[in-house]
């Protein structure tokens, strides 16, 4: 997460909180709101196998060598049976820097790396030049989404240097899956191809042609 520098250390703290507040646990588990008597399931559950547990690990143990911090509680934490469990309470990692692994590596897993930066130059110089396509995020501050507004100009200006570089471009929305009727595609080492409805049946078929006259 690419933050504004003067923002970075409070939206870092407002982050850990919420984080601190999600329901971590294996699938099957409820828990029961003592205040209204909801049933809830867990929103952080295990890592698929022990590797990626082991791989977090050592992201969080590189980026804390050079300096970030683990801003939530319990942040990367294993519960359960620390030689086989891979349930993992997420890591706000603040200040992460270029030198860290976490800032270039794709680490699909609950590590969330929060980078601080001067100049919205800094962000598109590091798209452009990373290895990764897959998704990007862009939040803004303001209601006033008109074409007259200053920052909806830089969200456009934004839009179209990242339609090269990035599959998807989300605006005021976290990454994720589209309807599977839209487009889902990658760049460079995120992805190859296109995937949707259509373009799998397209993707996984072989046309034949029949001519006649």
């Amino acid at each position: 997460l690419f933050v504004p520098k003067d923002k970075s250390k409070g939206f870092a703290s407002m982050l850990a909180e919420r984080v601190e507040n999600l329901h971590v646990g294996l699938p099957w588990e409820k828990k029961k709101n003592p205040k209204d008597g909801t049933i809830t399931y867990p929103q952080i559950t295990p890592l698929p196998n022990r590797d990626r547990v082991e791989y977090m690990q050592a992201l969080i143990q590189d980026a804390v060598s050079k300096g970030a911090r683990v801003m939530n509680k319990n942040g990367g934490m294993i519960i359960g049976n620390q030689d086989e469990s891979t349930l993992m309470v997420p890591a706000i990692l603040y200040p992460v820097t270029p030198n860290c692994r976490l800032y270039t590596e794709e680490q699909f897993g609950p590590t969330i790396p929060i980078a601080p930066y001067d100049s919205l130059a800094e962000v598109i110089t590091y798209a452009k030049d990373g290895k990764y396509g897959q998704q990007v995020s862009i939040f803004t501050s303001t209601s006033d989404h008109s074409h007259r507004s200053e920052e909806s100009k830089i969200v456009a200006d934004l839009i179209d240097r990242f339609s090269t570089v990035f599959g998807k471009i989300n605006i005021n929305a976290q990454c994720g899956r589209s309807p599977d009727t839209a487009p889902f595609s990658g760049r460079r080492s995120s992805a190859m191809g296109v995937m949707s409805i259509s373009h799998a049946l397209s993707e996984f078929s072989v046309p034949t042609l029949v001519s006649y006259k």
